[in-house]
């Protein structure tokens, strides 16, 4: 589900909405998500705010419904400057966000709680910490994969 080339580190962009066309484009170039999945994230995002008000990094995590997802993953985006997203829960709350998780999942994944997973794992303040200060996005994938103990965390 991550992959070193969904990863982007250091993202430079000006919105919320320039955040969630790169990673949607970035799922949709690996083959991941529909040409429809850009678009309608975008639209949930305005619809349902996703961001996240963790200590530290604010975290959003804009996603689409499962029927623009082919097949499931996740991108993972650092930023160079945090950006503004709205605030889950409370739309009127704008969030400066550092960190920016995209889940594309299909409703198996959705009933099997990987959303709620994500955010788990995202509750973990040295992790955030260390997926936004990794250089690269070889090393932002390293830090996923030691964390989720995926083999490929040695290469």
């Amino acid at each position: 589900m991550f992959s070193v080339d969904l990863c982007l580190a250091g993202l430079v962009a000006e919105s919320s909405e320039q955040v969630v066309r790169a990673l949607a484009q970035k799922l949709f170039a690996a083959g991941r998500v529909q040409p429809t999945f850009e678009t309608a994230a975008i639209a949930r995002e305005k619809r349902s705010p996703t961001g996240l008000p963790f200590p530290g990094q604010g975290v959003a995590m804009p996603h689409a419904e499962p029927e623009h997802v082919i097949m499931p993953a996740v991108a993972i985006a650092s930023l160079g400057k945090p950006v503004l997203f709205r605030q889950m829960g409370a739309p009127a709350v704008k969030l400066g966000v550092s960190l920016v998780v995209m889940p594309a999942l299909t409703a198996k994944e959705q009933a099997a709680g990987e959303l709620a997973r994500l955010v788990g794992l995202l509750q973990d303040e040295a992790l955030r910490r260390a997926l936004c200060e990794a250089p690269t996005n070889e090393a932002m994938y390293a830090t996923l994969a030691r964390q989720l103990g995926l083999a490929e965390a040695a290469s």
